[in-house]
C-alpha cells in the first residue's frame, strides 16, 4: 500500500516508463523487489502496460561472499520476471571518507551508469524509517548542517555520477561544472519501519541475504542500530516518527535558507559576456557575515563540490569581507579554486602552475585542415574555423599562410609583444591582458609562432602582423578554448 500510494503520487512508474530497483540481496531490498513484482503483476492484470523492470546488485568484492549475493539476487529478480543487471566496483580501502564512504560513492556511480545505460528514469531503493532515523542521529553526531539532517527526502536527485555522496546517500545535481544526472531517485518505503518489513517477509516466506559486516559495531551506523536505537526506543517508543518529523523541519529551514541565498545570488550577480557565474564582492560586504555564509554554502553546492568544513567557510567570509577594493584572493577547495580579481568572486578550475620553471614543452603542428589543436599542457585546445562567405574579415589569418610553415605553441617567456591590428603599434602581452581584464591565473596559455614571428595569442588573438596579408583566399578565424 505504501508503495502504491508513493508510486502513483510522483508518477515514477507511469505505464512503459522503466524503472529500475537498487537489489543487494538483503532483506529490506528483496522486500521491495517483491512488492514491486506484486505491484506490477496487478497493474498488468488492470490492463496497463508495465515495462519489464531492472533489478540492478552491485558487486563491492569486500566480502568473501559477495559472488554469491550476486546468485541469490539474479534468481530472485528473474523468477519475478525482472531484467537483470550485476555491476562490479573497485572500492579503495584507503579513501578519505572511509571504506564505508567509499563504497556508497561507488555503488551510486555505478546505479547511475547502469541507469543511463538502460534508459532508466527511476531508480528505488528499499530505504526505511529505521535507515531514516539513524542517519539523522547519525548526521548530527557528526556535526552535520541542516542538509545532513534534513536525512533523505521520498523523491529526488540521484547523486551525480562521480560527486561527492553524503551519509543520505544525497548530493546536490551538477551545476555548470558538470553534467547533471537525470536519473531520479525513490524511497517508496521511508515511512514503513524495519519490523513491518521482517513480519513481510516472514508472512511472504521471503528468503535474503545476511550481511557480516552490519553486525561490526566498528561502523558507527551498526553501533546506532544495535547499541544506540534499542535503548532510545525503550524510553522513546515513538523516535522513529520524532526523528522523521525533525528532519522534515530541518529540510523545510534549509529550503528557505536556499531561497534567501537564492535571492542574494541573484542581487549580487554580475554581468558575464560568456555566461559564467561571477558575484561583485562590493554588493556581498554589505551582507551579514552568517548570510554570506549561507550563500558560500549554497554557491557551493550549485557547483556540484563539497561542502567546507566550517573552519574553511569562516575564513572565506573573513578574507572576503576584509579584503581591500583592489585585492586578489584565491581559495582553493578541492578541484576548484574561488578567486577575487578585481571586485569580482567566481569560481574557476585549478590552473597549472605560473613559474617559468614549470612552462610546458613546445608543441608543433603541420596544419593542413584541422578544426582542433589540442594542446593538453596547457588545458585547452585551438580551434579553427572558415569564414563564410560575406562575413567579416577581421581577426583573420590566410590559410595559405597557415599552410606555409610550421605552427609552434610555446609558453610565454617574458618580453614578448602583440599588436591587435595590422599597422598598430605593438605592445607586451602584460598590456593587452590588463587592458582587456584577463586575470593572472588565465595568462599561462600558449603562443603560437611561425618561426621567429607571432600568429596568435590565446585569450588576445590573431596578431596584427599575421591578419595584414590581403590575398583573397579562404580565411580562418583561431579561438582559445579551456579544457580545465
Amino acid at each position: 500500500m505504501a508503495l502504491a500510494a508513493h508510486v502513483t503520487a510522483c508518477d515514477a512508474l507511469a505505464p512503459g516508463s522503466p524503472f529500475a530497483l537498487a537489489l543487494s540481496g538483503g532483506l529490506d531490498s528483496m522486500v521491495l523487489l517483491d512488492a514491486l513484482a506484486h505491484w506490477v503483476q496487478t497493474r498488468r492484470e488492470a490492463g496497463e502496460a508495465i515495462a519489464p523492470p531492472l533489478a540492478i546488485h552491485i558487486h563491492h568484492g569486500l566480502s568473501e561472499h559477495a559472488d554469491d549475493w550476486v546468485v541469490v539476487c539474479e534468481r530472485e529478480a528473474r523468477l519475478r520476471g525482472f531484467v537483470f543487471e550485476a555491476r562490479r566496483v573497485s572500492v579503495p580501502r584507503d579513501a578519505r571518507q572511509g571504506i564505508e564512504g567509499a563504497a556508497r560513492a561507488a555503488r551510486y556511480e555505478a546505479l547511475a551508469a547502469s541507469c543511463v545505460a538502460h534508459g532508466v528514469g527511476w531508480l528505488l531503493s528499499a530505504h526505511h524509517a529505521n535507515d531514516q532515523a539513524e542517519t539523522v542521529l547519525l548526521q548530527m553526531l557528526r556535526g552535520a548542517g541542516l542538509p545532513g539532517v534534513a536525512a533523505m527526502a521520498v523523491e529526488g536527485a540521484l547523486p551525480a555520477v562521480g560527486g561527492e555522496v553524503g551519509e543520505s546517500g544525497e548530493s546536490g545535481e551538477s551545476g555548470e561544472s558538470g553534467e547533471p544526472c537525470r536519473v531520479r531517485l525513490l524511497r517508496p518505503l521511508l515511512d514503513i519501519s524495519r519490523e513491518t518489513m521482517r513480519a513481510y517477509a516472514k508472512a511472504r516466506s521471503l528468503s535474503w541475504v545476511e550481511d557480516p559486516s552490519n553486525d561490526d559495531r566498528h561502523y558507527l551506523r551498526n553501533a546506532l542500530r544495535h547499541d544506540v536505537m534499542p535503548a532510545i526506543a525503550a524510553h522513546v517508543p515513538a523516535y522513529r516518527e520524532t526523528l522523521a518529523r525533525f528532519a522534515r523541519h530541518a529540510a523545510q529551514a534549509q529550503s528557505l535558507l536556499d531561497q534567501l541565498a537564492q535571492a542574494d545570488f541573484d542581487m549580487a550577480r554580475s554581468p558575464s559576456a560568456n555566461g559564467d557565474e561571477r558575484l561583485q564582492r562590493s554588493r556581498l560586504q554589505a551582507l551579514a557575515s552568517s548570510r554570506l555564509a549561507n550563500l558560500l554554502r549554497y554557491w557551493t553546492a550549485r557547483r556540484g563540490l563539497a561542502m567546507p568544513p566550517e573552519a574553511r567557510l569562516d575564513e572565506w567570509v573573513r578574507q572576503i569581507r576584509d579584503a581591500q577594493a583592489d585585492a586578489s584572493l584565491e581559495l582553493p577547495h578541492g578541484d576548484a579554486v574561488l578567486r577575487l580579481y578585481r571586485d569580482e568572486l567566481q569560481w574557476t578550475a585549478v590552473y597549472g602552475s605560473a613559474h617559468r620553471d614549470d612552462a610546458a614543452p613546445d608543441a608543433v603542428l603541420r596544419w593542413s585542415g584541422q578544426r582542433e589543436w589540442p594542446l593538453p599542457q596547457w588545458q585547452g585546445h585551438i580551434v579553427f574555423t572558415p569564414v563564410a562567405e560575406g562575413e567579416s574579415v577581421e581577426d583573420t589569418v590566410d590559410e595559405r599562410m597557415l599552410r606555409a610553415h610550421p605552427l609552434v605553441a610555446r609558453s610565454r617567456a617574458g618580453g614578448e609583444r602583440w599588436r591587435e591590428r595590422a599597422g598598430g603599434h605593438s605592445r607586451s602581452l602584460k598590456h593587452w591582458y590588463q587592458s582587456r581584464g584577463v586575470a593572472a591565473w588565465l595568462r599561462q596559455v600558449p603562443i603560437v609562432w611561425q618561426g621567429s614571428e607571432i600568429v596568435f595569442v590565446a585569450r588576445l588573438g590573431i596578431d596584427g602582423a599575421a591578419q595584414s596579408d590581403e590575398s583573397t583566399g579562404v580565411r580562418w578565424r583561431m579561438m582559445w578554448r579551456d579544457e580545465a
